[in-house]
């Protein structure tokens, strides 16, 4: 058996010809502990980045098919549908076309229902008329939750449910992506909040040309928490060559649907083919790094954001640290775009201001000293699980700049009104 901290490699043997062949070769730091593989396991592992090309995961698949499930589901005919009252309850919500041009697509569970509910209040009084299409399974959500039932009626949610057993955890974000029913999607997290309508991103040369932004994760090869690197076994596995670039971060994704199908196969092979090798292999976390894979296996082109991320979050009162709280994303003009709140979630009992100072990358700065890490800085912020970003010593290649030198300075305080709002909801209705 194949440990980590091994080097070395497998040689196998052409019955025929007798020739010898070196497979699997490995580094001391290729595999994550606790991971073990077997030689006589190389060809069902060395195959699985060639099956992931042959792949379709719905022969039936059709975009038309998708959009007549979404209108029957929302009891949509074939007409123009006025949002919730006819728009009078929130008149920034306009009208939802057929052409099914573009959304928001989000995943929920009943625990976020909070979040997304803030995040679309937001949203709405920002004036986006993005339509909101919302998959969730029926039994994690209520379906008579009052949340959902006024985010249907008033703001322009449309929801999906996800009917397949198989579909479960991150993977929910997969099928949601294959059977939307729109054209042009941003995939976003239900406790990641844009500081602007974020329907220019569409109209954006680098989506346009590319048909796909992608943004990326705190880490890459010399700082990595997930092992992914040049010699890690996570290039062999998926058949892809050494990218010497930024992990992934999903928590927002731009996707044309309709421009990248052999993209979207593959990265349902990546969710769904048994067994998950990436996954038993604790090669990748989660779905953050299939995109990217999957557009790299089909060369399909795609845009990673170039400006690495930031923080948002608390400067101590009396040393020189930094507790980083929320990812900061940025646009493709570096403009700072989504806060991904995906530590201090959003919570009634948590109401505390945590947004104090954003700390971000300076564009002067080589990429390759990027480096920042997640602290456990408990003696210091003894409220907060722990910290991201760069806590110490930052000066030199970072800025820390207080949230009210920004134009959504005050975004949290809002956020947070409408986190009470939807608590009252939720606790009249309890009451009744």
């Amino acid at each position: 058996m194949i440990t980590s901290g091994l080097s070395g490699y497998c040689e196998i043997r052409h019955k025929k010809t007798g020739e010898r062949r070196r497979v699997m070769e490995m580094h001391c730091d290729s595999l994550r502990p606790d991971v073990h593989f077997s030689c006589d396991m190389f060809q069902s592992l060395l195959s699985y980045g060639v099956l992931s090309l042959e792949y379709v995961h719905d022969a039936q698949f059709t975009h038309e098919n998708n959009q007549l499930d979404f209108r029957q589901e929302n009891s949509i005919p074939d007409t123009l549908v006025p949002i919730g009252d006819g728009g009078s309850k929130n008149q920034s919500v306009g009208r939802l076309g057929l052409s099914f041009e573009r959304a928001i697509v989000m995943v929920i569970y009943e625990k976020l229902l909070l979040s997304a509910y803030v995040s679309i209040r937001s949203l709405r009084a920002m004036g986006s008329t993005l339509p909101v299409e919302m998959w969730f399974k029926r039994s994690e959500t209520d379906v008579n939750h009052p949340l959902l039932k006024i985010l249907v009626a008033d703001y322009g949610v449309y929801l999906r449910e996800i009917k397949e057993d198989r579909v479960t955890r991150f993977y929910t974000k997969l099928h949601a992506i294959y059977y939307s029913a729109f054209d042009n999607i941003l995939l976003l997290d239900a406790d990641n909040f844009p500081v602007r309508d974020p329907i220019y991103l569409f109209e954006t040369p680098e989506f346009v040309g590319n048909g796909a932004i992608f943004w990326p994760d705190y880490w890459k090869p010399g700082n990595t928490l997930f092992n992914i690197h040049r010699n890690s076994f996570v290039w062999d596995i998926f058949g892809l060559d050494y990218a010497n670039m930024f992990e992934q971060e999903s928590g927002q994704v731009l996707i044309n649907r309709r421009m990248h199908m052999p993209a979207l196969n593959v990265l349902m092979y990546y969710g769904f083919s048994q067994p998950r090798i990436h996954e038993d292999m604790r090669l990748v976390w989660g779905d953050k790094d299939l995109f990217r894979f999957a557009w790299m296996k089909t060369e399909s082109s795609f845009y990673m954001i170039p400006r690495p991320p930031g923080s948002a979050g608390t400067k101590h009162p009396d040393y020189d640290l930094f507790c980083g709280l929320t990812m900061v994303q940025h646009d493709p003009s570096g403009e700072i775009i989504f806060l991904h709140r995906n530590t201090e979630k959003i919570e009634t009992a948590n109401d505390q201001l945590l947004w104090t100072h954003i700390q971000q990358f300076k564009p002067t700065s080589k990429i390759e000293n990027y480096s920042v890490r997640a602290s456990n800085v408990r003696n210091y912020f003894t409220h907060f699980r722990g910290c991201y970003g760069k806590d110490e010593n930052y000066r030199n290649l970072f800025t820390l700049k207080p949230i009210d030198s920004f134009s959504f300075s005050g975004l949290e305080r809002s956020l947070l009104r409408y986190a009470r709002d939807g608590a009252s909801l939720i606790n009249v209705t309890s009451a009744e």
